[in-house]
């Protein structure tokens, strides 16, 4: 099973994957995370975050999950793909694939802005931030949307929401 939560930068996706992850490789040993920032970091951080790096990296982390997946290890990947492209490649050569976009509205990314992305890229400080000068579109086919405009609070209500609709779909895990 490949568990792909995606989202623009602050949405949450590393929160909600980590805890996820915490709590499903109790009873599913055989499970992975990966997450986004630290699969770049792996490559020494080679790329930049104009459209084609951001795609030559979705590319790499593809066909990573895809190669993991076919030795029968569950993934649960926290990662934006900015590009329409590899989400639909994922959905046709992926199996076992469930993606979840996590959305929040810009106001509440720009009160998280640990990394200080938006701060930067509003006073143009910085280029290619998505949300801000690159543009995001929500995708349209996901598996499950998730609304997170509130506190952390509330991740484990999210999480035991993602695992219900796993159970519901049958999605075959390793």
């Amino acid at each position: 099973m490949i568990l792909w939560i995606t989202g623009i930068s602050g949405s949450g996706k590393t929160t909600i994957g980590r805890y996820f992850y915490l709590k499903f490789k109790k009873k599913y040993k055989n499970t992975l995370f990966i997450d986004g920032d630290e699969f770049r970091a792996l490559f020494s951080n080679d790329l930049k975050y104009t459209i084609k790096d951001r795609d030559r990296n979705a590319q790499r982390m593809t066909a990573f999950a895809k190669y993991i997946s076919e030795q029968k290890i569950n993934l649960i990947i926290s990662a934006n793909i900015t590009s329409v492209k590899y989400r639909v490649w994922c959905k046709k050569n992926l199996k076992n694939f469930v993606q979840v976009n996590i959305n929040a509205k810009i106001e509440q990314l720009i009160k998280r802005d640990y990394k200080n992305l938006y701060t930067r890229a509003l006073k143009k400080k910085i280029k290619n931030v998505v949300g801000i000068d690159l543009p995001y579109k929500n995708p349209k086919k996901v598996d499950f949307y998730l609304e997170n405009n509130d506190s952390k609070k509330n991740f484990l209500k999210k999480i035991k929401i993602i695992i219900e609709f796993l159970k519901r779909k049958r999605i075959k895990i390793y």
